[in-house]
């Protein structure tokens, strides 16, 4: 990376080939305190980067950024990097108190290191420190584990699905302290995940990640609201995905035909007439209303029909036919007072400034 500045955190054109998998010219860069989400499905590669960011795996091409210095060839002790598995890989012969003061072997002999004692009472655990693993409960052990992980000293956090063998309700809780965690340490933390929630929740910038290889990279509200592909659409929650052309472009907003409808969206510098596009609607941008308002401003209204009808954590999801497939998210008192039941005809709303569009 001759002339270029070095990223604080970061990767520029990382390779490498395992078995038959590989990662693809992986580049990103983070500032040193980013908490930067690598979403993508299971078999996406995530694992095996944080792996070779940590010193693992040597890659075959590229560099390795910590510290704002690179560390490709230094192996993994002298990287400095506290790496967070599902199961936080405490020791159950240990104490508490013994298992953060192991975190310490790592940590050099810095004399201003903060002592054990005040890492345990900065995450509300000096009063189980004679304790063992099995006496714990599930958050207090992922508080001893980030204990013992800024008791390295770290110059970056890995995690690797920490959250992902819970139920849905501690995985809230723990993501909540995760999140205060991570903005009280000031230290990077690189977050690998295929939960869409944990990403929003967490992430300062992300990727997307699929086939070994960063399909898109942003920030939380560019990825999940402006998916530069159909596979990014998709994982990242939304549920419509139309094929359509452009008929025409006047004022911003591009008319698009998809199907027998006539959609109004948000134009792009890319949209021309006749240009084949994908219209991506998320489902909690589009109303449901028993009567069509005459006086709305809303470009797209269209009589709909509601297909079918599944509950979704609080929300419920409307799978709708409006001329074309079409998904919606209500809560329960829209539920209730709209009457919503399979064949409920309704009028659903989507504002051209919801519809995001992806060029063939």
């Amino acid at each position: 990376m001759a002339g270029v500045t070095a990223p604080f955190v970061g990767a520029q054109g990382l390779s490498l080939r395992v078995g038959t998998f590989e990662l693809r010219e992986v580049t990103f860069a983070m500032g040193p305190r980013d908490t930067f989400v690598i979403l993508g499905p299971s078999g996406a590669g995530k694992s095996l980067l944080l792996e070779t960011l940590a010193g693992f795996y040597r890659p075959d091409r590229g560099q390795v950024f910590i510290g704002g210095r690179d560390a490709t060839a230094a192996p993994p002790e002298a990287r400095r990097v506290a790496f967070m598995f599902q199961d936080y890989a405490l020791f159950p012969h240990l104490t508490v108190t013994q298992n953060v003061e192991f975190g310490r072997r790592f940590s050099g002999s810095r004399a201003d290191a903060e002592p054990v004692s005040a890492l345990l009472a900065r995450l509300g655990l000096e009063h189980i420190g004679a304790r063992k693993p099995a006496q714990l409960s599930g958050g207090e052990k992922q508080r001893v584990a980030l204990a013992r992980a800024l008791a390295m000293d770290p110059a970056l956090f890995l995690f690797d699905e920490p959250l992902a063998a819970l139920d849905a309700r501690f995985r809230d809780t723990l993501r909540a302290e995760l999140k205060t965690f991570l903005g009280n340490a000031g230290i990077p933390a690189i977050y690998v995940t295929h939960d869409q929630l944990e990403a929003l929740a967490l992430a300062d910038k992300m990727a997307v990640m699929s086939d070994g290889a960063f399909v898109q990279v942003g920030t939380p509200t560019e990825i999940f609201n402006a998916p530069a592909s159909e596979l990014v659409a998709n994982f990242v929650g939304v549920e419509t995905v139309l094929e359509g052309t452009v008929i025409g472009v006047s004022d911003g907003i591009a008319r698009i035909g998809a199907g027998t409808r006539v959609l109004h969206a948000l134009s792009n510098d890319s949209a021309r007439p006749d240009e084949r596009v994908l219209a991506c609607i998320r489902p909690e941008d589009v109303a449901l209303a028993r009567t069509r308002h005459a006086d709305s401003s809303v470009r797209n209204q269209f009589d709909a029909k509601v297909l079918a009808i599944a509950a979704s954590g609080p929300l419920f999801k409307v799978t709708l036919d409006a001329g074309f497939p079409l998904v919606a998210y209500v809560s329960k008192q829209s539920y209730i007072e709209l009457g919503l039941a399979s064949g409920t005809e309704v009028i659903a709303s989507i504002k051209a400034t919801a519809i995001h569009l992806i060029c063939r």
